[in-house]
């Protein structure tokens, strides 16, 4: 993809630019050596914008997937996916795809307006079991929140417990959770609220399918409120008594 750009654009470089082609080719090197998140996430918006990342100028592109972002709340997405479409002066699409993720999260957190505090489960959630690895990003508990949990640190606070990984190795290391402190005499093992994230980049690359990834966790958190239909295809739920 990018050997193609380069030929477009410096089919007959002028001396003086081989310097900056010379930069330009370790930029290239660097992102085709490996798909940042960065990249995953700027791939994704544009194709919901119905958007080939080959007809997007090379340069826009580059600009596009080096840029470094903090997205932890709905405002910094919404910031985000705007800027995104300024630069890609695709405002109409934008506009359209912002409005649907207000929208729809606002369904989402009116819902929930009135959910008491101890109407909302403690959520502990891990990225793999051996070694353990508690899920500690911002982003992922400020999604929580919105879906109607509350994110705590240590496995015996736990009312649902969530492993975020989709590979198929993870489902045998399932009995094991019993083996961390504090998991078996949680409320969560009690309970059979034992559930694993299996949609690829779940809380990894935050904005990517930010919808898709609310309404997961809200029907794991809130299953009375919310169904959309993503058990058995996002999501399963296990028992380990």
């Amino acid at each position: 993809m990018y050997t193609v750009y380069f030929m477009l654009i410096y089919e007959n470089p002028p001396t003086p630019a081989i310097a900056n082609l010379l930069s330009l080719m370790r930029c290239i090197l660097y992102f085709c050596s490996m798909q940042s998140n960065q990249q995953l996430l700027v791939d994704h918006l544009l194709e919901q914008l119905n958007l080939d990342n080959l007809a997007v100028p090379p340069q826009t592109y580059l600009k596009l997937i080096s840029q470094q972002n903090n997205l932890v709340k709905i405002d910094d997405i919404i910031a985000y996916i705007n800027a995104l479409g300024m630069e890609l002066q695709q405002t109409d699409a934008i506009n359209e795809l912002v409005e649907k993720i207000e929208d729809d999260t606002n369904i989402l957190i009116h819902k929930l307006k009135f959910i008491t505090v101890a109407d909302r489960p403690k959520v502990w959630t891990l990225n793999q079991i051996q070694p353990v690895e508690v899920n500690h990003t911002a982003f992922l508990n400020e999604s929580i929140q919105i879906a109607g949990g509350i994110p705590v640190t240590t496995a015996h606070e736990a009312d649902k417990i969530i492993l975020i990984n989709s590979d198929e190795t993870a489902f045998a290391a399932i009995p094991d959770l019993l083996n961390i402190p504090g998991v078996a005499a949680s409320k969560a093992v009690e309970l059979d609220q034992v559930f694993v994230i299996t949609k690829p980049h779940f809380a990894q690359v935050p904005g990517y399918d930010y919808l898709t990834e609310l309404e997961a966790l809200a029907e794991i958190l809130q299953p009375k409120y919310f169904v959309y239909g993503h058990e058995g295809k996002h999501w399963l739920q296990f028992q380990l008594k």
